[in-house]
């Protein structure tokens, strides 16, 4: 104890830095010695509070680092490194920067260093392993307090109400003096279903048949007409693409198209309309290559990438960095709602996140590449293609008597009608390999060559393959053999020509690669003989398109003129001829494996923890591991890369993973409502909103697992609920104290998206083109340079007018006309789109060239379907909104358009309140 005073007053008197050492000193001397235990508060604080307090202390944590207490200090702060490594002083940042040599980097700055004694005090602190060991427990338990973070249970239901979602909802309403609203109108009700639910609007018989018959039987059954169609995925898709950040170009500055990409869009598409189970959805995304599913791991490599690779090796690593960072932050957004990439340079600053636990799942993904894969065949297709094989072996059998036999290597003979010629020229376009070769070409009359050199006749060629042996004079020397022969300078297009002292009249050309039969390559197997009597003008003598293909495999179609055959002969070998035609380039179709835009997957090497993110600064390696604070699934560094994977999927779809199912029903509570029950919808941790409904968001998480996963169920559930099918009309006093409807004493009504709007546009004209899934169509006129340049179209015709979810998505480029719309540039995850109005909305919606086309046809759809002024309108009413005009409305459309015209009407009515409104 007196020792502790004299510290302390040597302290307050600073007589300069030798007191103080001394005093440090003495207090070691007599509260501790090497050896004995050591306790935090009477031999570790003192020397924390003296030396590091001023900077990380209760008043001031610089680098959010603590060292007033030893929990605090065990966590450490942002910087990522371990302040303490609990038996290793040697690696433990805190005694690394107390005993640094370099003045400048020592802590703490501006002061002599610590005194060996209190040097040792800490080391022995350090390498107390079971102190930090029971600390390190602890500290677990208090950062999963959040309450994201608690096991799943299923809360009771709090009240009587029939339907489970109306019983929670209720009961939070009363809470506040509140009830639920009441129902809506049929005609609401049926387009806010076809409008969330399938993105497209109902027709007006179908609306009325349901107004005709509200029951909740009917009701039923149009719910589930509307889960059934097609077009539920499409309206899904859109919300997920736009979550994963799924764009159709690379981005950056050449923003090249990935051709192959829509793969993947049409696979959301497919599991959604087959409700193919969530956790499976979640593990076919990241290791789909290991499910047999592999167009689903385009979910990896979805987001933006730069293909420019530079000469220099820092920008190269952090090229790299930023691939694997897109790729570990989406999963964990889109999965786990976590903002694990927040974790990349420090430690998270909100949640139990350790800069270690972002390179551990960094090793995970560290051999994901971009690029497209190539996909086995379909079971249907393969067969598909032996049948093909089957068919056209048949069809060559029927038509082998109407072709000459194939090129032989040895010898070929040309045989045609007497023709009169001075010159004879071969055309070579094809050959079996490099450059085409002739040991001698033969050209006769009756029963003489009149090619011979030794008779005058004189060769020229297009080019000839400089090689000693392979000479131009060869080609007519009357030798054969490979040492005699002549070779064209290009492997397509080449050509030699003989000319005669005197026009011949010549019925057969003999030609060979090598009579002597030693070599057998080089051989010309699509080429043409040619005759002419001034080098000018040129007769077909004879070509390799009436004979049979070189090789079984080869794709090229001989050609045949039958007009030398008998008539009924020619009229079956001409249909057989047509149809081996369709069936060769059905083969060829098929001879081509398809690819997608999914990635490729190498065999990783070490990851390391990288300081302060830093490519150049690594620091301890790094196994492939989930978050430390919420698994202990961890995988050998060594691990192969598609396990790595592949147990990251299970860990995240696992049931007993808190967050994957909360964070998903919170997404489809936003598509439903436009505000999720947590508003952040891909953050749900400590920087996050609170749930406006926790009881109900675990009640409908738990009832999502319990149900096989089942999207669809739990869409089933909202949307027979009371809750989902009220009215959207204000209430003055709800509005008092629930300005946002957050807690939905109401249903929200909301604007369409930009895909609903000009979708909805397209319905009303009669134009949509309802076409599901293959390559999309581009909104914009490229401009194929180097560095891509995107145009917006102007003139729009059908290739237009499918869905919106299939205009192809260019980075950093939005569509001319709805892009406005707060459409995402698919360069960033988007979880929920935000709602804005600006001037140039109106304008586009207004005065753009779309939006004029689509008005003329509305206008032209009129003139077809209806007689009179009144019955336009009506009709336009029944298109558009899904039901009649007022007395009112009629008279005052009836008014605009004798002051206008007919196009101004269907132009405004295409821009409305209630055209573009979910009701």
């Amino acid at each position: 104890m007196l020792a502790r005073m004299i510290h302390h007053r040597c302290l307050r008197s600073s007589h300069g830095n030798f007191i103080v050492f001394f005093s440090a000193c003495w207090l070691s001397f007599f509260d501790w010695a090497p050896g004995q235990s050591i306790d935090f508060d009477k031999d570790v604080r003192p020397v924390l509070e003296q030396h590091c307090w001023d900077c990380h202390g209760p008043d001031l944590a610089e680098a959010n680092l603590r060292l007033d207490s030893e929990p605090l200090a065990f966590q450490g702060g942002d910087s990522g490194e371990p302040a303490i490594v609990a038996g290793d002083p040697s690696r433990s940042y805190l005694l690394a920067r107390i005993q640094h040599a370099d003045p400048s980097q020592r802590m703490p700055p501006d002061s002599d260093p610590l005194a060996a004694a209190d040097i040792e005090i800490l080391q022995q602190w350090v390498d107390d392993v079971p102190r930090w060991q029971a600390i390190a427990d602890n500290a677990s338990t208090a950062t999963l307090e959040h309450w994201s973070f608690q096991p799943l249970t299923r809360p009771e239901r709090p009240g009587k109400a029939v339907h489970p979602i109306d019983d929670f909802i209720q009961h939070r309403l009363e809470q506040d003096g509140l009830a639920l609203g009441p129902i809506a109108s049929p005609t609401d009700r049926i387009r806010r279903l076809a409008l969330v639910v399938e993105g497209l609007p109902p027709t007006y018989e179908a609306i009325q048949s349901f107004a005709a018959d509200p029951s909740e039987t009917v009701w039923l059954e149009r719910v589930e007409a509307a889960l059934q169609s097609e077009h539920y995925g499409e309206r899904m898709a859109a919300h997920w693409l736009d979550l994963v950040r799924f764009g159709e170009t690379h981005g950056f500055e050449t923003n090249r198209e990935r051709p192959h990409a829509w793969r993947y869009r049409d696979w959301v598409v497919d599991a959604f309309n087959q409700d193919l189970p969530y956790d499976e959805f979640v593990r076919r995304q990241i290791a789909g290559d290991a499910l047999d599913d592999p167009v689903a791991t385009g979910f990896l490599v979805a987001g933006p990438y730069d293909l420019v690779k530079g000469q220099d090796e820092l920008l190269g690593l952090t090229q790299r960095q930023d691939e694997l960072a897109d790729i570990l932050n989406t999963t964990g957004t889109a999965f786990l709602g976590l903002t694990i990439g927040c974790a990349r340079c420090h430690n998270h600053k909100f949640d139990p996140i350790s800069q270690s636990d972002y390179y551990a799942m960094q090793a995970i993904f560290a051999g994901v590449q971009h690029g497209d894969q190539t996909l086995p065949l379909p079971p249907t297709e393969k067969q598909r293609r032996q049948e093909l094989d089957r068919a056209i072996e048949e069809l060559w059998v029927q038509l082998r008597p109407f072709f000459r036999p194939a090129v032989a290597f040895a010898l070929n003979e040309e045989e045609f009608s007497p023709t009169d010629v001075r010159f004879v020229r071969m055309t070579i376009e094809r050959c079996t390999g490099g450059e085409p070769c002739i040991d001698e070409l033969e050209v006769f009359s009756g029963q003489q060559n009149v090619a011979l050199s030794q008779t005058g006749t004189k060769a020229t060629s297009g080019g000839d393959f400089q090689h000693p042996l392979h000479r131009l004079v060869h080609i007519n020397d009357g030798q054969y053999g490979n040492a005699q022969s002549w070779i064209a300078a290009q492997a397509s297009g080449g050509w030699v020509q003989l000319e005669f002292p005197e026009i011949q009249t010549i019925n057969r050309i003999t030609w060979a690669r090598d009579r002597t039969g030693q070599f057998q390559d080089r051989l010309a197997i699509d080429y043409r003989l040619e005759g002419s009597i001034n080098g000018t003008d040129w007769l077909p003598l004879a070509t390799s398109k009436d004979r049979l293909p070189f090789a079984s495999g080869d794709s090229e179609l001989p050609e045949f003129d039958f007009s030398n055959v008998d008539p009924t002969l020619a009229s079956e070998g001409q249909k057989q001829l047509d149809s081996l035609r369709r069936k060769l380039q059905q083969r060829q179709q098929l001879a081509t494996p398809p690819q997608a835009y999914a990635g490729n997957f190498n065999e990783p090497g070490p990851t390391y923890r990288l300081y302060r993110g830093e490519p150049t600064a690594p620091r301890e390696q790094v196994a492939p591991a989930a978050v430390a604070s919420l698994s202990d699934w961890q995988l050998e560094p060594d691990s192969p890369e598609q396990q790595r994977r592949l147990g990251l999927a299970n860990w995240i779809a696992s049931s007993d993973n808190p967050l994957t199912a909360r964070v998903m029903v919170n997404r489809l509570w936003q598509y439903h409502f436009g505000t999720g029950m947590v508003d952040t919808a891909s953050d749900f941790g400590a920087n996050g909103t609170p749930p406006s409904h926790p009881e109900l968001l675990d009640w409908l998480a738990c009832e999502l697992i319990e149900n096989g996963w089942s999207i669809k169920h739990l869409q089933r559930l909202i949307l027979t609920s009371l809750t989902w099918q009220q009215s959207g009309l204000p209430n003055s006093q709800a509005l008092q104290k629930d300005s946002d409807s957050r807690l939905l004493w109401r249903f929200p009504p909301r604007r369409l998206s930009a895909e609903g709007i000009r979708d909805c546009m397209l319905v009303a004209t009669n134009v949509l083109d309802r076409t599901a899934g293959g390559p999309g169509f581009s909104a914009f006129q490229v401009e194929e340079e180097n560095v891509r340049h995107y145009h917006p179209k102007e003139d729009f015709g059908p290739e237009d007018w499918r869905r919106m979810i299939y205009m192809t998505k260019v980075r950093q480029e939005r569509d001319a006309v709805f892009g406005v719309f707060d459409c995402p540039d698919f360069n960033q995850v988007v979880p929920k789109r935000s709602r804005s109005t600006t001037p140039l909305q109106a304008l586009n919606l207004f005065n753009s060239r779309f939006v004029l086309q689509q008005a003329e046809l509305l206008n032209q759809r009129l003139d077809q379907t209806a007689q009179t002024p009144s019955a336009k309108i009506q009709q336009a009413y029944r298109l558009c909104y899904g039901r009649e005009p007022s007395e009112s409305e009629l008279e005052a459309s009836l008014t605009f358009v004798q002051q206008t015209d007919w196009v101004q009407f269907a132009r405004a009515i295409l821009n409305s309140n209630e055209f573009v409104f979910i009701p």
